[in-house]
């Protein structure tokens, strides 16, 4: 059985982490996926895979927030497909500019400040506005390409290429994902995201753990992030459905991502857990659907943690709030149990917590082991198997329980996050300190 490596190095107060590991696991492509994407900061923990020949499925196992999959049915018009718009003053211009996402200069950023003290950081850009990626509770996320403002007249022209059999290389425009409120109750919810968004980026760490972000634009209430749309749910969706088609006994006792990429996307998360739960953030929402896995080659991902409309700042010694005051939008299959009791469909549900956080996690890993949720049957059968606080006994029940047995690497991962008692349940820090220390 593999075990756990002990020579990673914990995580630092500077946020850097273990180099990346080699994996079995193939991993899409994003020209696959039909998207471009731009290649984030390297000091980051990767994920090292094979490349996979599948494209990815658009197969959710439960409705994200912040929906990254493409969607398909209704065509738009060409006024829809593209849209210009401007942060500060009208485009002149749809050149695309040469800027890339690891390009982004860190003066942009604010220097570690209070919460109190943090504002929105507005995105100056301009960009043209395309598809959808898809749909949310509160947001439309919509793929938009930067472009660049009509050149200053005392701005000279570019060098012409050297000769014709060597020209200079040509600038692709930065690729970007657009959250857009759906309707004005969203206005509030979006503002409060962009907020902490700026909060953690302020800190250098952030750009290893979360999604990155560039800006908020006011006057629309939207937000300007990276496009990334390889999501962790269709990722083990796939490789589910690779692993059944391929069934053997040698793998049958491993996560169905493979053990080597497993483990560490496992290290990589709480690590990312253990920095939001630093900076006294509580996410709200973890699930698959909002990690999202960013390509750096055709080979390596790095798992971001996205989508902070259900988040909050909670300081230290303040009591959690009774509900959420973000918004009670709450995916039940991987909420702990505590936040479940009383809780109706439609109705408010009580306030995430740090704890809640861990559980959530803790089922988000669960579910990369096996590749589904560990709850079958209708909606009120899978919301009575939430309650109760036992998925990982309800995933040894399944189709895949080989891969999550008693003793195993998965379970010795997972060991205390999944604790029923929330007093019993291990924080982020002290899984951290245990698993990737």
């Amino acid at each position: 059985m593999p075990t756990m490596d002990n020579q990673t190095k914990p995580l630092s107060a500077d946020g850097t982490r273990p180099p990346a590991i080699e994996s079995t696991m193939p991993l899409l492509k994003p020209q696959q996926l039909l998207l471009q994407i731009s290649t984030p900061p390297q000091s980051s923990q990767c994920i090292r895979t094979k490349t996979n020949p599948l494209i990815a499925s658009t197969d959710t196992l439960t409705p994200p927030v912040t929906p990254i999959a493409p969607i398909s049915g209704k065509e738009l018009s060409r006024d829809e497909k593209e849209v210009p718009i401007a942060a500060t003053s009208p485009m002149d211009s749809e050149e695309a500019t040469p800027k890339a996402m690891a390009e982004e200069p860190a003066s942009k950023f604010i220097e570690p400040l209070s919460w109190d003290e943090t504002t929105p950081k507005l995105f100056t850009g301009t960009f043209s506005l395309h598809e959808a990626y898809g749909y949310g509770a509160w947001s439309t996320v919509r793929r938009a390409t930067e472009t660049s403002a009509t050149s200053s007249p005392f701005t000279p022209p570019n060098s012409p290429p050297r000769n014709d059999s060597n020209p200079l290389p040509q600038s692709h425009p930065r690729i970007l994902a657009v959250k857009t409120p759906i309707r004005p109750s969203a206005h509030a919810v979006l503002a409060h995201e962009a907020r902490i968004l700026t909060y953690l980026h302020a800190f250098p760490a952030a750009s290893g753990y979360i999604l990155p972000f560039h800006g908020f634009l006011p006057e629309t209430h939207s937000i300007v992030l990276s496009a990334i749309p390889l999501t962790l749910e269709a990722h083990a969706r796939i490789a589910l459905r690779t692993a059944q088609e391929n069934f053997t006994t040698r793998t049958m006792f491993d996560p169905v991502i493979g053990t080597t990429q497993w483990t560490s996307l496992a290290k990589a998360l709480i690590s990312g857990l253990a920095f939001l739960h630093s900076k006294q953030c509580i996410h709200g929402d973890i699930k698959p659907a909002n990690i999202l896995l960013s390509p750096i080659s055709d080979t390596d991902f790095q798992p971001l943690i996205c989508d902070f409309s259900s988040s909050f700042i909670l300081p230290p010694g303040s009591a959690p709030p009774p509900i959420n005051p973000a918004n009670d939008a709450i995916t039940p299959a991987f909420t702990a149990p505590e936040l479940l009791e009383g809780y109706r469909p439609g109705k408010s549900a009580s306030a995430a917590t740090f704890a809640s956080d861990v559980f959530a996690l803790g089922v988000t890993l669960l579910v990369a082991a096996v590749g589904d949720v560990p709850y079958q049957g209708m909606a009120l059968q899978r919301l009575a198997m939430a309650r109760e606080g036992r998925p990982l006994a309800f995933a040894r029940g399944g189709e895949q329980g080989s891969r999550v047995m008693k003793g195993g690497v998965v379970d010795g991962v997972l060991e205390g996050s999944l604790e029923r008692e929330v007093e019993k349940r291990i924080t982020a820090e002290g899984w951290v300190g245990r698993v990737v220390g």
